[in-house]
């Protein structure tokens, strides 16, 4: 038997089945060295044990027939922070996720969307997902005689710690250039907790409202910090009178191509790397690279284009991208590729692998709410 023949006979409902049956016993799993033993009992009764739910329970069994361990593993670790009082049960849901295909990787982030979305329509869910709050670790200390520290709390208030931290960070890294990024963040988190934040307050939240560019305007020229359109009946105008009425609603107002991506963005101070990197974050909400799920607004301007091959510092030519793949790009195009590249297509920044197979693309549920995934909606 080779190999692949053998990692293809370990479909999680095969080995699942061979537990329950008691062909397999935990005795002859931790024999062999499995680590998730205890883990595949577990599931083995969920997908085979005994329930009221036959039905549903051979559905997911046939949904999942081709899944992996791992797989199903990630569905079972989504499942379980699956609200009650939903539109859905448990099992239901069940056989929804095993339908999910791809990596590991997409089956987890769809999985986790869904999963979500769901307990989105459950009345208190925000109550309920607050009580989930916790603070764990601190207790055991590994080899190096570290202790590692596990926090977990609603989204928003994780992104407020981030960014509370970033600036910090940035102070560190500017005065030891040979801090990593976890470091510096690890060193600024610990300035916080021990001595509290600067003014004890998170980060204001500034609105960045998407607008796409109308059917009667188009881009004409750039004059300075301004874009110009050129209207349908002849005449022109400035992006700033374009978008003048939103601007009384919103604080940030960005105007997307669906094609070109980001055209322009509008507030009272003008500064044009500032304005470039807002409408990159708005546009690709994380770094683009396939399987990545950094933010956008921990992300480096990264010239696709790169700027010793003559690419030009303009929005065509930029993308966020985190600082592993901005690091990692093919920045060369006449050296042998290693990692692959990143690069503008109509509908946004798409990575050509190094293999030279089909563009990819991040498919994380989030980046459905980019903006240029709204305005080709």
């Amino acid at each position: 038997m080779t190999t692949i023949a053998a990692l293809e006979a370990l479909r999680a409902m095969t080995v699942l089945g061979e537990i329950s049956s008691g062909a397999v016993t935990r005795a002859d799993l931790d024999r062999l060295g499995v680590r998730d033993g205890r883990l595949w009992q577990k599931l083995s009764a969920i997908y085979f044990g005994s329930t009221r739910q036959r039905k549903l329970q051979a559905a997911a069994r046939a949904a999942g027939a081709e899944l992996s361990l791992d797989a199903v593993a990630v569905i079972e670790k989504h499942l379980r922070t699956l609200l009650s009082g939903g539109a859905v049960t448990v099992e239901e849901l069940r056989v929804e996720l095993c339908g999910l295909r791809g990596t590991v990787a997409d089956i987890d982030r769809a999985a986790a969307a869904r999963v979500r979305d769901h307990n989105r329509s459950v009345q208190d869910a925000a109550a309920k997902a607050y009580g989930k709050r916790a603070l764990r670790g601190g207790k055991n200390t590994d080899g190096l005689g570290m202790r590692t520290l596990t926090l977990t709390l609603p989204e928003r208030q994780i992104a407020e710690i981030i960014a509370t931290l970033l600036p910090t960070a940035e102070q560190e890294r500017a005065a030891d250039k040979a801090l990593t990024y976890e470091q510096a963040m690890g060193d600024a988190a610990y300035r916080h907790l021990v001595s509290g934040s600067p003014d004890g307050s998170p980060p204001p939240m500034i609105p960045h409202v998407v607008m796409a560019l109308p059917d009667y305007a188009a881009v004409l020229r750039q004059e300075g910090d301004e874009t110009i359109f050129a209207l349908t009946d002849g005449t022109t105008i400035t992006g700033q009178e374009l978008v003048e009425q939103e601007m009384s609603t919103h604080g940030l107002v960005g105007l997307y191509s669906p094609v070109t991506g980001g055209i322009n963005l509008y507030r009272d101070e003008r500064c044009a790397n500032w304005k470039q990197r807002m409408l990159l974050a708005a546009e690709t909400i994380l770094c683009p690279a396939p399987e990545c799920t950094t933010p956008a607004t921990q992300c480096q301007a990264h010239h696709l284009i790169a700027w010793a091959e003559g690419g030009e510092t303009n929005q065509a030519n930029l993308s966020m991208a985190c600082r592993v793949h901005n690091a990692r790009n093919d920045d060369n195009p006449h050296a042998p590729p290693r990692h692959g590249r990143l690069e503008r297509h109509p509908g946004g920044v798409v990575h050509l692998p190094p293999d030279g197979g089909p563009p990819r693309t991040n498919i994380h549920p989030i980046r459905q709410l980019s903006a240029l995934a709204l305005i080709n909606a």
